[in-house]
């Protein structure tokens, strides 16, 4: 019986390994994709400093695109790394939702690409349902990673981190949310409301940090 528990707990952790190691994968491909997707600029006849500048600047929606989904990329990668710090071994129902929550991942690539039409109102809308649908997976995973009798978590959490982390991925979607909204008023300012997102989850770990130690 002693046995037979230790095995499948090695299964466990072995299953966790790779579901980890999937999802860096994914991550890294997508950010790949970003880069794939830029195009050396287009000019008609002989390049001079001019034209090559010109072009360059014809290419700013490519480029901040590229930036944008950059940075976003690599919230949503610290994001998991945080939350997989405190999980111990895996389940098919973590599998599953990490597989919901890769699946908004690869779109971000995609959604970037549509921003390359300019800062319209719908190519932002799809780029920020895109990270709302991540970001609430977030919580969703440490929801269910957490939940009473899981056994997925590492016993020594304290029930405060428990709270907060399963709060961090909402805060992040409304965020996206308001993004979407002042979309219709504004599209550079819902852009710029994205890059702000960092920071302002930044902040709040660290109040968080300070009412916790």
């Amino acid at each position: 019986m002693v046995e037979e528990r230790s095995l499948e707990e090695s299964r466990r952790v072995n299953s966790l390994d790779r579901l980890i190691g999937l999802s860096d994968g994914i991550f890294a491909f997508a950010i790949t994709l970003l880069a794939l997707d830029l195009v050396t600029p287009v000019i008609v006849g002989q390049a001079t400093d001019t034209s090559l500048a010109i072009s360059l600047v014809g290419e700013f929606h490519s480029f901040f695109g590229f930036f944008v989904s950059f940075w976003v990329i690599s919230l949503h990668w610290l994001s998991h790394h945080r939350i997989f710090r405190y999980i111990k071994t895996s389940d098919p129902g973590l599998l599953a939702l990490n597989l919901a929550l890769l699946f908004f991942v690869v779109l971000i690539p995609f959604a970037t690409r549509v921003l390359n039409y300019g800062f319209l109102p719908v190519a932002l809308i799809v780029y920020a349902l895109i990270q709302i649908g991540a970001l609430v997976m977030d919580s969703i995973i440490w929801k269910y990673a957490s939940r009473d009798g899981s056994h997925l978590l590492d016993a020594q959490i304290s029930s405060n981190t428990k709270r907060w982390l399963s709060m961090r991925g909402y805060v992040g979607s409304v965020i996206f949310a308001l993004s979407i909204l002042i979309a219709f008023v504004n599209p550079d300012l819902s852009v710029v409301s994205w890059l702000m997102a960092a920071p302002i989850l930044v902040i709040l770990d660290r109040r968080y940090s300070k009412r916790t130690r």
